[in-house]
């Protein structure tokens, strides 16, 4: 009994500490919560860090993408295809880590992120318009070769370890406790998420084992409550006494799966791409917006208008210039056009427009040619010319010779009648088939006159028509033949004007039996056909043909008459005279002497006609003398001077004269030729290096380089000499001691009358101190380019002296025994003379005094010595005031012999002064200027001159 009654006491005591349990649970519970929500708010960090590096890497990207926009096409494609296809793989990464955090629900800022690079995108690209350059991606380029493999991605990171739940202590046994509460319902988790597994319950203490209670009355059966989240595993009971063992911590949570990486860069593309660095889309664009492209008729053109452009462009063509058949020309089938065998009708202005959606572009392009549009020549020795087979006839024409074959002989002079014509071969076809030959267009606003020359078969009902096509492809009949068997017969037709263009189409119809029919020597001229029977009228007169050296040189001398005229080629200005039969005249292996003015003679019982053809030859003949047997065209004469030219290397043999080395290779090997100034030679003893001869009225230049050292020195000239007359003319003269230099002296040579010959003539001085040099000769057809242009600026107003310090100089020789003097104010004689100088009215001018001369006297004064080869502008003042003024001239002197007058006055002009501007042409050697009055009848004829200026280039 005393066991009994101590047991409710027990019980008591372990109802006591039901609430401190439950405290203690609750109080673990929320601090592994707490550290819970602490690790996953850390782990959610590490991910935004993350995505933030994603998007400055994006960031960077576009940062290129909108550098590269900016650019114009010169950026690498490669380089931009690289960021635009790396953009996708980063917005990859980016909406994955956007998922991971919005799994978590984390706040909306990396979607902002995400907005704002996409507006970025977009931005950059409306703002790459075709005012800037939008770039996109080419064409597909040629598979290139497998880039290298890119680096693997970077391991994700390991997750973090879940918690170990803490383990409770040894609690003393206690009573079985009552029932928990059923838990509140917990929240629904996102969608494919697992919800976090709940924290294990806190360990109870041991319990004392308690007494074993009373059994309760049963309760009342409770409403259903909601289905709540399957709850957490509950506390193992405790046993009885020894009170229950604490639960074993959860395991830890699983970490999130690593971040995918970044995929390796590709391998780099192909190297056949061969387009431009970055296709860019804009309107097309052309280098150069007008061609011109130089043909002969027959070329092959091209006429090129490709662009590159995206959109790709739209090429138009039209000719801008063109008439009827052609005034609509058009294509649109792509950018180039070829055009095969030039004709006439396709000279003109081409027009291309090349479009795309961004706008078009137009170029030109034009096509030119120097040859006669309206002459059509074929004697069909060599070939149809330009006459082709035509495309809706029964058979085609085809080139013969006589032989066996009818006609025996062709027509064309010259041949012997063994030349080449085209006709029919009957054999191979039917009564009335027909062969048709035709030109190409030819578009006119005159008429033209066709001659031709044909052979008809009449007997068998063969026929020969002359039909015009037009564009519209309708024919017309001009002319019809037919004939009996009487040889070659001559026909001309007028083909009328058609402004649309037109073609010439021969027309042979086959009889009833075989029939020749046989055309030769078609001539189509850009006149009205001549009446018939009429002397020879050459149609293509004074024409110039220029040939290289050593070429076949051809001179057509085309004439139409009735009968036909006979041709004669005559060379008058040539020495002896030149004179062939035939034509054309063909010249071989030309040279410059050849060259010249050939006349062509056309005669027949009715006349005769001429024409002048002009060869000109291209070249340059250089001789340095250095070689023996050089070819050089120049030789010492045989006869008509004294001494030769001697070919010499290093030093002449006489002292004090002569030159040290030669003027091509300057040192002792080189080669040059020189006169010999000792005994035997005399004073005055000339010799004479002569050129071959060379044509009449075409201009040649002479350059060479001279060497005039010596105390006694003679003198160099240059002379032509005519062919015909046997008289010379000098063209250029240096005398006297030049020093010890190589000089250079260059000078345009075109002489009239006959054919003529250079000469360089060498005279020796009064002792053997004259030793003369002369080297690198070149003679070249043309005008000189070897004229170095100086720059002048020449002035004298006397005002201090005579000008003698800038070159000017008086000459007092018998010659010229009226003195310059240098005065102010009035002369000494009166009324004669001027009052004042013209500069200031109160300065010095220069006069000649006529008191106590004779009439007829002169006077001189020179200027310094001008270059050659430039125009230059004589400006001076003067004054003729006299009742007895005789004349007042300016010459141009190249030598002491040689002058030529450029001004002239004569008479009493007054008091007043005047002014005189003289443009002086280019000379071939350098001269000087002098002003010669003359004396009238008394000394009332005083000249003066004053103010004298001398300036490069024409006068204005």
């Amino acid at each position: 009994m005393a066991d009994d009654k101590l047991k409710p006491s027990v019980r008591s005591d372990s109802t006591k500490e039901k609430p401190l349990f439950l405290l203690s649970a609750i109080l673990c519970f929320v601090i592994t919560s707490a550290v819970v929500f602490l690790a996953f708010t850390i782990h959610q960090l590490h991910q935004i860090r993350d995505v933030e590096r994603m998007l400055q890497d994006k960031r960077l990207r576009i940062q290129k993408l909108r550098s590269t926009c900016r650019t114009n096409d010169y950026v690498r494609k490669e380089k931009l295809l690289q960021v635009i296809d790396k953009l996708p793989l980063v917005d990859r990464k980016y909406q994955d880590l956007s998922r991971g955090i919005r799994k978590r629900q984390t706040d909306s800022f990396a979607m902002l992120f995400q907005d704002l690079v996409h507006a970025q995108e977009q931005l950059l690209l409306q703002r790459c318009t075709p005012d800037t350059v939008i770039c996109i991606k080419g064409q597909k380029g040629d598979i290139g070769f497998l880039g290298e493999k890119g680096n693997s991605g970077q391991v994700g990171n390991r997750g973090l370890p879940g918690m170990n739940g803490t383990d409770g202590q040894d609690g003393s046994p206690g009573e079985k406790g009552e029932k928990g509460i059923m838990g509140e319902k917990g929240l629904v988790g996102p969608r494919n998420s697992n919800g976090a597994k709940g924290d294990p319950g806190i360990r109870g203490d041991k319990g004392e084992p308690g007494v074993t209670g009373l059994k309760g009355e049963p309760g009342q059966i409770g409403v259903n409550g909601a289905r709540g989240e399957k709850g957490l595993v509950g506390d193992k009971g405790a046993p009885g006494v020894s009170g229950p063992k604490g639960g074993k911590g959860g395991p830890g949570l699983s970490g999130d799966k690593g971040i995918k990486g970044v995929r390796g860069d590709a391998g780099a593309r192909g190297s056949t791409w061969n387009g431009t660095s970055c296709d860019c889309m804009d309107k097309p664009k052309y280098k150069e917006t007008h061609q011109t492209i130089p043909v002969h008729f027959g070329d092959n053109v091209t006429l090129d208008c490709s662009t590159s452009s995206l959109p790709e462009a739209t090429v138009t063509w039209s000719k801008t210039d063109s008439n009827g058949c052609f005034a609509n020309f058009s294509k649109t089938s792509g950018d180039r056009i070829v055009i095969d065998k030039t004709h006439p009708v396709d000279i003109g202005t081409y027009r291309c427009t090349a479009s795309n959606a961004l706008g078009s572009t137009v170029k030109t392009i034009t096509i030119s040619s120097s040859d006669n549009p309206d002459v059509i020549s074929c004697d069909f020795e060599t070939s149809f010319c330009d006459w082709s087979q035509s495309k809706t006839d029964d058979a085609d024409f085809s080139r013969n010779k006589g032989d066996l074959r009818t006609p025996s002989t062709d027509h064309t002079p010259g041949k012997g009648g063994q030349g080449y014509y085209v006709n029919i071969d009957s054999s191979s076809m039917t009564a009335g088939q027909k062969s048709k030959l035709e030109s190409f267009f030819i578009p006119s606003l005159e008429k033209h006159c066709l001659t031709f020359w044909y052979y008809v078969d009449g007997a068998s009902g063969a026929t020969l028509k002359v039909k015009t096509k037009a564009c519209s492809m309708d024919e017309s009949t001009l002319l019809s033949l037919t004939s009996s068997r009487s040889g070659w017969k001559q026909a001309r037709v007028d083909i009328p004007v058609d402004i649309h263009g037109r073609q010439i189409v021969f027309e042979a119809e086959r009889g009833n039996s075989a029939s020749d029919v046989a055309i030769d020597d078609v001539y189509l001229s850009n006149k009205e056909c001549p009446p018939p029977d009429k002397k020879p009228e050459i149609l293509n007169k004074n024409q110039t043909i220029v040939v290289q050296k050593g070429d076949q040189a051809v001179l057509h001398c085309n004439a139409t008459g009735s009968p036909s005229p006979g041709f004669t080629w005559e060379k008058t200005s040539t020495c002896p005279g030149y004179h062939r039969n035939g034509q054309p005249l063909v010249l071989n292996n030309v040279t410059m002497s050849v060259a010249g003015t050939y006349k062509c003679i056309a005669t027949n019982s009715l006349g005769r006609d001429e024409s002048d053809f002009t060869l000109v030859v291209n070249d340059t003949e250089t001789c340095t003398f250095d070689s023996p047997t050089e070819d050089c065209h120049w030789k010492n004469l045989l006869s008509g001077d004294d001494i030769d030219w001697i070919r010499q290397a290093g030093s002449t043999p006489s002292s004090e004269t002569g030159p040290s080395n030669d003027h091509t290779l300057k040192n002792g090997s080189g080669h040059y030729m020189y006169i010999e100034s000792s005994t035997p030679a005399n004073p005055n003893d000339t010799a004479v290096l002569q050129y071959d001869s060379l044509p009449t009225g075409q201009p040649f230049c002479l350059h060479f380089w001279y060497h005039m050292f010596g105390n006694s020195m003679g003198s160099l000239r240059v002379l032509a000499k005519d062919c015909s007359t046997k008289s010379r003319t000098t063209l250029w003269e240096i005398s006297g001691d030049q020093k010890d230099v190589w000089k250079e002296a260059c000078l345009q040579v075109q002489q009239g009358g006959h054919d003529f010959n250079l000469q360089i003539e060498a005279v020796r001085g009064p002792n053997y101190h004259s030793d003369i040099g002369l080297d690198d000769v070149e003679v070249k057809s043309g005008q000189c380019t070897c004229h170095k242009r100086s720059r002048l600026n020449i002035t004298c107003d006397f005002e201090l002296d005579m000008c003698e310090s800038k070159g000017f100089s008086t000459q007092n020789t018998a010659a010229y025994q009226l003195k310059w003097t240098r005065n102010k104010g009035v002369t000494p004689s009166i009324d004669t003379g001027p009052d004042s100088d013209h500069t200031t009215g109160t300065g010095n001018y220069i006069f000649v005094e006529t008191s106590g001369g004779s009439p007829g006297l002169k006077g001189s004064f020179l200027t310094p010595d001008l270059p050659a080869g430039q125009e230059v502008c004589l400006n001076f003042w003067y004054n003729l005031n006299g009742a007895d003024i005789g004349s007042f001239d300016v010459m141009i002197k190249h030598s002491s012999v040689s002058e030529t007058s450029i001004f002239h006055q004569a008479g009493n002009k007054g008091s007043r002064w005047y002014q005189a501007k003289i443009t002086i042409p280019p000379q071939n050697s350098v001269y000087k200027v002098d002003f010669q009055p003359t004396r009238g009848a008394s000394f009332k004829g005083d000249a003066a001159l004053d103010d004298i200026s001398i300036t490069d280039g024409p006068c204005v």
